[in-house]
């Protein structure tokens, strides 16, 4: 919560930006104020804030940060000594008076702000960095108390400096969502580095496959040490971390004990942990990571940066799909620490034949339906990451907007979906469907077999695999009977 002292002016320009950062709670002493206002869509309080009552109604021992902005020197000054006192933690930023330089003089503050030197969007920047600095802060704290349980002591003074007193340390085991993507891979590498700082031994688990071509290369060529969930005894390690998920069904195991740390970009999930860091707005979770690692004063070393760079380009499509101003500037960052050259190899790998083969049969197979939605069963397949390519390769096809391409593989039907039409949510889709997942423009979902595990016949087996899932997916997305006039 961000609590803002003073609605002057100024005040109010810094409420409009604050309010679309966190919950913004604001007290001043004057009533008409916020009668001015036509629409408050924040909390306030009528009261003088130099009295202690006042601020703890206002909730300050609940505030992350905290903004005395009113132009009364006296009153700041008092405020900032209540506010230290009752909320020591809370980062504190504080309207500096010209004529009294020294005003602050002995109180820690953590900035000092002038109006006439500083526009409203500055001050949102320090909130933003005011919030991160709450977040790392939250988060040394699960590191020193997994610490403390099993009796490693520590300087808190030198945490990030990896000041521990014994040799010893405790383990993490970092958890990617099934058949990992690059944006999973490289938030789990600045998880362990970061990890590695604070002198925590970490291991980065997956479970399912490493598919599409470009994610095995990025494995390879950076030298990536993944290890599958089948070799991983979860009991030997003191903490487990999930990174770029925070739904059940997408993790490889189901930890019976609480998750310590949790950093996602994705909505509406499910898993809950002591540390948790869910940004919707954010293109990648690479992006956050990196907000990390520079508050931390982590300069990636090149196969990290290469790999945080490649992370955001591919989860947001080359910014072309849902991304936020960080994104653009963490992936600006990056360039100039990544390596170009390994970058163009993990791009543009060589694809396999089976690849090819079924990029060939999805065109084959194609049924249109309604003149713009490709529908293709491809048969039974080894290689999974295929069935994205061969949608993103249906999607060029002239007039075809919507892609949905489906095959077999040991005893689950996997699907893979892509969409240019702004009025289809292919992620939502899947997830009404086949209880999958993903983005408005690319999705994936995958269902057992179930009783059609028992067709011997591959005709029949493909007429009724056809049937079932065109079925599904055309009921979901509303089209009628009349409006399925299919074409081969």
């Amino acid at each position: 919560m961000i609590l803002i002292i003073g609605y002057g002016s100024f005040g109010r320009k810094v409420v409009n930006y604050a309010k679309n950062l966190d919950r913004v709670r604001v007290i001043d002493k004057n009533p008409t104020v916020f009668e001015s206002v036509d629409k408050l869509d924040f909390e306030y309080i009528v009261g003088d804030a130099c009295e202690k009552e006042i601020l703890l109604k206002a909730g300050v021992k609940e505030a992350d940060t905290v903004l005395i902005l009113t132009n009364d020197h006296t009153a700041n000054k008092k405020i900032v000594e209540l506010i230290k006192e009752l909320n020591p933690t809370a980062y504190l930023i504080a309207r500096g008076i010209p004529k009294y330089p020294d005003l602050y003089s002995g109180i820690q503050v953590d900035r000092v702000i002038y109006p006439i030197d500083c526009a409203a969007k500055e001050i949102i920047s320090e909130i933003e960095k005011s919030k991160l600095r709450k977040r790392l802060m939250d988060l040394e704290k699960v590191i020193l108390d997994l610490k403390l349980k099993h009796g490693i002591t520590m300087d808190v003074d030198n945490l990030k400096e990896g000041g521990v007193n014994n040799d010893s340390s405790i383990s993490f085991l970092i958890l990617m969502h099934n058949n990992p993507d690059p944006d999973s891979i490289a938030s789990a590498m600045a998880l362990k580095r970061i990890l590695e700082r604070w002198k925590v031994r970490a291991d980065i688990g997956y479970g399912g496959r490493i598919e599409f071509d470009e994610n095995k290369a990025m494995v390879n060529l950076l030298g990536i040490k993944l290890i599958p969930i089948e070799d991983i005894d979860i009991n030997k390690y003191d903490g487990i971390a999930v990174v770029d998920t925070s739904s059940s069904k997408l993790l490889p195991i189901n930890p019976e004990r609480e998750i310590d740390i949790l950093i996602d970009h994705h909505e509406n999930g499910d898993l809950t942990a002591k540390y948790m860091d869910i940004r919707p707005d954010i293109g990648a979770t690479a992006t956050i990571m990196l907000e990390y690692l520079n508050e931390l004063n982590i300069t990636p070393k090149q196969d990290l940066a290469t790999a945080l760079y490649y992370a955001i380009c591919s989860d947001t499509n080359y910014f072309r799909r849902k991304t936020s101003k960080k994104d653009f500037e963490a992936a600006g960052y990056l360039q100039d620490l990544m390596d170009p050259k390994t970058l163009e190899m993990i791009e543009n790998p060589e694809m396999d034949t089976e690849t090819m083969e079924i990029l060939a049969r999805s065109i084959l197979n194609r049924k249109v339906v309604g003149s713009s939605i490709a529908l293709s069963y491809v048969g039974t397949i080894k290689n999974r990451g295929a069935l994205a390519k061969a949608a993103d390769f249906l999607l060029k096809m002239e007039g075809i907007t919507t892609t949905f391409v489906f095959g077999i593989s040991e005893n689950k039907i996997y699907i893979s979906a892509r969409t240019k039409d702004l009025r289809i949510d292919v992620g939502e889709i899947m997830r009404r469907a086949f209880g999958g997942g993903g983005h408005q423009k690319a999705a994936a979902a995958s269902i057992d077999l179930g009783i059609f595990e028992s067709v011997s016949d591959k005709d029949s087996l493909r007429k009724l695999v056809e049937e079932a899932i065109q079925t599904k997916i055309l009921t979901v997305m509303g089209i009628s009977e009349e409006e399925e006039k299919v074409k081969s």
